[in-house]
């Protein structure tokens, strides 16, 4: 006479993948499915269960880390993009100024050649780190995204 063999496919697959964020136990398995514990416990190592549902949480809390991350990155991506167009507003507003002076319907001084370098220059650093940081994230410096090929 030929014993079958059980088949430990669902049991398996609820063990590594569990239900949302709780995993059964070998003996919450083995009394749902109705199979001995020590047997079920041999074929669990055997086939490395344990090993497996380990490797999914780790590749689940992988997976949310970067859907975080990626939120935080468009987040950067739309402050680089607004510090930007400041930058452009500003850089504007110095050449209306100057082409008042030019036109004569504004006098020119020291102070404010002094004003608009500083602006100038300030606007010119907020383009730079805006670039700078749109390049990293653009580039995959600033993303977790490098190493997903195990996936």
């Amino acid at each position: 006479m030929t014993k079958i063999r059980p088949d430990y496919t669902k049991a398996r697959n609820y063990y590594i993948k569990g239900e949302g964020n709780v995993y059964p136990t070998l003996q919450d398995i083995a009394t749902e499915f109705n199979y001995s514990l020590s047997t079920l416990r041999k074929q669990a190592a055997n086939e490395g269960w344990l090993s497996k549902r380990k490797e999914r949480i780790d590749l689940k809390e992988t997976i949310k880390m970067r859907k975080d991350f990626m939120g935080k990155a468009s987040k950067l991506t739309n402050v680089s993009f607004n510090a930007i167009s400041a930058a452009e507003y500003i850089i504007t507003k110095i050449q209306e100024e100057q082409k008042q002076i030019e036109l004569g319907h504004k006098s020119f001084d020291v102070h404010i050649a002094t004003k608009q370098i500083w602006a100038l220059n300030n606007a010119m650093k907020l383009v730079e780190r805006g670039q700078q940081t749109l390049d990293e994230i653009e580039n995959g410096h600033m993303s977790p995204l490098e190493d997903f090929t195990f996936l």
